[in-house]
């Protein structure tokens, strides 16, 4: 590859915080406010206009899962106290039952309304926000980061942190650091496909109804009536075999995903749509990335136009937005101090250090092929351990979200935006403990850390916490086919 040599120049330093988070989406807004109010001085880099990351910017939605299969809540803290926000600016329902019965809860929001609690959040915690401003280099000194250099309309500055915390999703940070990763699956490197979520408005609620009761055989577990009218918010799962049926006419994208999958939105008449999908994308790779937002966005208008003919209610329906960027599953995963585990995951492991639970399902989108891995949610609850935010050869550095430690088969359950939220907590509460006693990464008290997050509502396993749930979310089928869906479970025997 031919190449250019950059003339040396001064950079000005324009910051000097306690704690600096690279990347606005769940697990930086967890990691900025977690440090900023256990008392460090933290500061947040994004690159876009707004943060969120995939809640805004991609237009990931619902949010996923914050209940077990008995309707414990056990994701709170800083996600938690997000859901309320929204509840009370009439930007979501709250948690809700989920149709497709693979999902304890599912957490619908409005993505505007988002924006702005998450900008409220951020200042009231007295985090330093700097938009508009890309992520571009690192200097060090033997494990430590001294400078972090970013690129915005001001030009190429330096910010000299004392910690960071890397919510780039992609390890950007880390790996331009030097540190040891690797990307998706063990055997191969494949990863799983990028989609582009987009919305749809102008949808007749009481027609979809009418053609879903109708049409219930070609849906996921074939709901009752019942089920259908009890629903504060609809989620649409299946269709495999008149998908297949329209692809072979040249009706449906051939490239996109098999069946459909759609959740209705707090807005009357709304949808996210969740069909849209490119295999063999590397989310680090810009070509990919230009070929991904093309060809997804042109899947977009045609599922849009195959919903207008074949579902009822959808017949005056519209493409209301795409996401600002197409959604990316995974990428780069740090080589931590500990690499967390399918079995981790499937058995409900407690660690010592952990720091975080999740509860959502291994859900693995094909990086070849149609048949998607799903476990469902809510089953198994296990601990996200503070060794797995820890890159190897850095001693003032965290990962959070979801290029922490962990195989391709675990991360396809802690990759989501809920868990990614508590993992970013963790990780800008032991930042902010680290930076008051001006200790390393791997010298933080995590006894210490675990307290503080209780403190802060988080919920953790092996501690004496009230219990905080809702009836109504209790999993009424805990064991649903996945056969309208392209779904299958190779645990379930293990499990």
């Amino acid at each position: 590859m031919r190449t250019v040599v950059e003339a040396s120049r001064a950079i000005p330093v324009i910051a000097e915080p306690d704690v600096l988070v690279v990347g606005g989406g769940p697990a930086g807004i967890g990691a900025a406010v977690g440090a900023a109010r256990s008392g460090a001085r933290t500061m947040l880099i994004e690159r876009y206009g707004f943060v969120g990351g995939n809640l805004t910017i991609a237009m990931v939605n619902p949010m996923f899962t914050f209940h077990d299969v008995n309707g414990k809540q056990v994701i709170r803290g800083v996600a938690g106290e997000v859901v309320n926000r929204l509840v009370q600016a009439t930007a979501s329902p709250g948690h809700v039952t989920d149709l497709t019965f693979d999902n304890a809860s599912m957490t619908p929001f409005d993505p505007e309304g988002m924006k702005l609690v998450l900008l409220d959040m951020l200042e009231e915690a007295g985090v330093e926000l700097l938009l508009h401003s890309t992520f571009s280099d690192v200097l060090k000194e033997n494990g430590t980061i001294t400078t972090v250099v970013i690129e915005n309309k001001s030009g190429r500055q330096a910010i000299c942190p004392k910690y960071v915390i890397d919510c780039s999703a992609d390890a950007d940070v880390i790996a331009c650091a030097g540190a040891p990763f690797v990307k998706g699956r063990e055997s191969d490197g494949a990863m799983q496909p990028v989609t582009l979520f987009y919305r749809i408005g102008g949808v007749d609620i009481p027609e979809l109804k009418a053609w879903m009761k109708a049409n219930r055989r070609l849906l996921k577990d074939a709901p009752a009536d019942e089920e259908i009218d009890a629903q504060s918010a609809l989620a649409l799962l299946g269709m495999k075999e008149i998908i297949k049926e329209a692809m072979e006419k040249g009706e449906y994208p051939e490239d996109a995903a098999p069946r459909i999958l759609m959740y209705e939105l707090p807005r009357e008449g709304q949808f996210a749509v969740n069909c849209t999908r490119l295999q063999g994308i590397d989310g680090t790779n810009a070509r990919d990335l230009t070929r991904a937002e093309i060809e997804t966005r042109r899947q977009a208008w045609g599922v849009a136009e195959f919903l207008r003919k074949r579902v009822g209610g959808f017949e005056r329906s519209y493409v209301l937005d795409t996401g600002v960027q197409v959604g990316v599953r995974e990428t780069r995963h740090i080589i931590g101090d500990y690499t967390m585990t399918e079995e981790d995951v499937l058995n409900s492991r407690a660690f010592e250090d952990g720091i975080a639970c999740g509860t959502f399902a291994i859900d693995i989108h094909p990086p070849e092929g149609e048949q998607q891995i799903f476990t469902g949610s809510g089953k198994a609850v296990y601990e996200i351990p503070y060794r797995s935010l820890l890159p190897q050869g850095l001693d003032n550095v965290w990962a959070a979200g979801r290029c922490i430690s962990a195989t391709h088969h675990a991360f396809g359950s802690v990759r989501v935006m809920a868990t990614a939220m508590a993992v970013g907590q963790g990780a800008g509460t032991a930042a902010a403990l680290a930076a008051a006693e001006g200790a390393t990464n791997r010298r933080v008290d995590v006894k210490r850390v675990r307290a503080a997050l209780l403190a802060q509502g988080q919920y953790l396993l092996g501690e004496v916490i009230e219990d905080v749930g809702d009836d109504a979310l209790k999993l009424r089928r805990k064991e649903g086919s996945g056969s309208h869906a392209s779904h299958h479970n190779p645990f379930a025997a293990e499990s």
